[in-house]
């Protein structure tokens, strides 16, 4: 019996996943579709436990391109199918999201000056993010949190609160350089007022005035992403030796 789940969503964060990870990404390509190994699903006969395994899987895809993959986008589980030796393909369920395209911009030309942007430094294996996952709770409850909304300042700070916490205090976290006290200062202080942030403020009280130093929500979203992203490498690396 072999389990077939399809993959759907952000074509462009598929194929890297697919390409750049070869030896340890649950990715692959069949027929020109993009699927989980089913490997994954080798010990199970359940439909039901499948869906388990799949959505488990997709979640630390999904959490690995918000954090490492610039400009990519959800992921999905698709179609899922059994094919058992002699017997009919048996079709248990289709899901599709929109079809999300992504791409990243390395140049533009604008006039006679050019400008490039650098591709972002790579992340860690796909393997050691989901170890790291499996044998963190610090790290599974980012996870979570990266799965809302990455608009809603609530949930932003939630997971700038998880990193500090676990490195220390915010003077350790602004220590380590991934953030400096000025940005992180900004952030907190537009967080945390509702004359600022809106709904998805972190207090709901009118009793502050609106800071001198604010972030707009995009700043905020990179910030937070930064530090995450640069937190999950120093974890990965430190059993090596490194930070």
């Amino acid at each position: 019996m072999t389990w077939i789940v399809e993959l759907s969503g952000d074509q462009h964060a598929l194929r890297e996943l697919e390409e750049g990870f070869r030896g340890e990404t649950p990715v692959l390509v069949v027929d020109g579709k993009y699927q989980l190994d089913p490997a994954l699903f080798a010990q199970t006969d359940d439909y039901q436990a499948v869906k388990v395994i799949a959505g488990r899987e997709v979640d630390y895809l999904n959490g690995y391109i918000r954090l490492f993959l610039a400009g990519g986008r959800k992921i999905t589980v698709g179609n899922i199918s059994r094919e058992s030796p002699d017997e009919p393909k048996v079709h248990y369920v289709s899901m599709r999201d929109g079809l999300a395209i992504s791409a990243r911009l390395v140049g533009f030309t604008l006039g006679d000056d050019e400008a490039v942007i650098r591709e972002p430094e790579r992340g860690p294996g796909l393997q050691a993010w989901r170890a790291l996952v499996q044998g963190d709770p610090v790290v599974a409850d980012v996870l979570a949190y990266l799965k809302g909304a990455l608009d809603d300042w609530t949930n932003l700070t939630r997971i700038i609160e998880a990193v500090e916490h676990d490195v220390g205090r915010q003077d350790d976290l602004i220590a380590t350089g991934w953030v400096d006290g000025q940005s992180l200062k900004a952030f907190y202080a537009t967080a945390n007022n509702p004359l600022v942030a809106g709904v998805t403020a972190r207090h709901g009280a009118r009793k502050f005035q609106i800071p001198k130093s604010t972030m707009d929500i995009h700043e905020a979203r990179q910030l937070v992403l930064k530090v995450a992203g640069k937190w999950i490498g120093a974890k990965i690396a430190a059993p090596a030796g490194g930070e």
